[in-house]
């Protein structure tokens, strides 16, 4: 089990940071929800984006203040900061991502984009997939948004926290051709029910996605978080000659 521990076990850290700068993956990687020092630097030598949770409305996003956001941005000077919002008003959205000097967001409602700071350049749209979410809603939200925004994230998992792959690839609508027909027409993230014996069918079955979206985690204690579901699976993302 890999875990992080802070203090006494930063040796061990800088040991684990060390073999991951090396690291390079076969594809894009969002880490969403960071919510503590342990995720950041997990997540930092080898994302390409860390989301930093500010929505309020979510009980289970461990939502940050900017203090806290700025102690974990330390850590992070690789990835690009994302400050992932709920429906959070316009004007909070822009005094957090002013404070924090944050030029990329990402929103799940619609808002308007004209009353952003100027200092916000990059929008990434959350698209949660539920029951009321079929082929020609999701290709509906997708057209609306393009040209609005950077990239889609298509999350399978928060509206249905076990689904399985397998579920998605019986689904009579949104099964891995659709996805992988939308990756190619449009910047897409997946958030997925990944394993480390599923990941590279995703990738075979959808060869255009942009990204994946990985969700951070909740610290087992302060300095300690265990990573046994994520380790495996970014093991598996590894660039191998033998792959």
């Amino acid at each position: 089990m890999c875990k992080i521990r802070a203090g006494k076990q930063g040796f061990f850290f800088l040991l684990l940071l060390i073999e991951r700068i090396i690291m390079e993956l076969q594809i894009k990687v969002k880490a969403s929800g960071v919510n503590n020092l342990s995720d950041a630097r997990y997540f930092a030598p080898f994302a390409e984006w860390v989301g930093l949770p500010f929505d309020t409305n979510n009980p289970t996003n461990n939502a940050l203040t900017v203090d806290v956001a700025k102690e974990i941005m330390g850590w992070l000077s690789g990835p690009r900061i994302v400050g992932e919002f709920g429906a959070e008003p316009m004007e909070v959205i822009n005094k957090i991502c002013e404070e924090l000097m944050i030029d990329t967001i990402q929103i799940t409602k619609d808002i308007d984009a004209t009353k952003l700071s100027p200092k916000i350049s990059t929008i990434i749209k959350r698209i949660v997939i539920n029951d009321l979410i079929d082929e020609d809603r999701l290709e509906s939200m997708l057209s609306a948004g393009s040209g609005k925004v950077a990239y889609f994230v298509l999350d399978f998992v928060s509206a249905n926290p076990n689904i399985t792959w397998q579920q998605i690839q019986l689904h009579e609508e949104l099964h891995p051709d659709l996805l992988s027909e939308l990756c190619a027409m449009y910047p897409i993230m997946l958030q997925l029910p990944l394993t480390p014996n599923n990941v590279h069918t995703v990738l075979e079955l959808v060869p255009d996605v942009h990204a994946l979206n990985l969700a951070g985690g909740n610290e087992i204690s302060v300095g300690v978080r265990a990573f046994d579901d994520i380790d495996p699976i970014i093991e598996q993302l590894e660039i191998d000659d033998d792959w």
